[in-house]
C-alpha cells in the first residue's frame, strides 16, 4: 500500500482550517436584510395609483350611455400622449 500519512495530515490540516475559518467569519444572520428602498416604494405607489385611475376611466366609459364613443375617445387621447 501507498504511504497515506501525507493524505491524512493534509485532511487534518484542512479540517482544522475550515473549523477555525468558520469560527472567525460567522455567516450572516437572516435579520441582516437590505434596507428598504424608499424611491422604489414611492414609484410603485405612483404606478399603482395611475393604473387604478386608468381602470376607473375605462369602467366609467363602459358603463356610460355611449360606450363605443367614450372608449374611442380614451383610445385617441392615449394615442396623442
Amino acid at each position: 500500500m501507498e504511504d497515506l500519512t501525507g493524505y491524512i495530515l493534509a485532511g487534518l490540516i484542512g479540517a482544522i482550517l475550515v473549523f477555525f475559518g468558520l469560527r472567525r467569519f460567522p455567516s450572516r444572520s437572516k435579520s441582516d436584510s437590505a434596507p428598504e428602498n424608499t424611491a422604489a416604494h414611492a414609484a410603485g405607489e405612483a404606478v399603482q395609483q395611475t393604473f387604478e385611475q386608468e381602470v376607473g376611466r375605462v369602467n366609467d366609459a363602459v358603463k356610460s350611455d355611449s360606450p363605443a364613443d367614450d372608449l374611442a375617445d380614451l383610445g385617441n387621447a392615449r394615442r396623442r400622449r
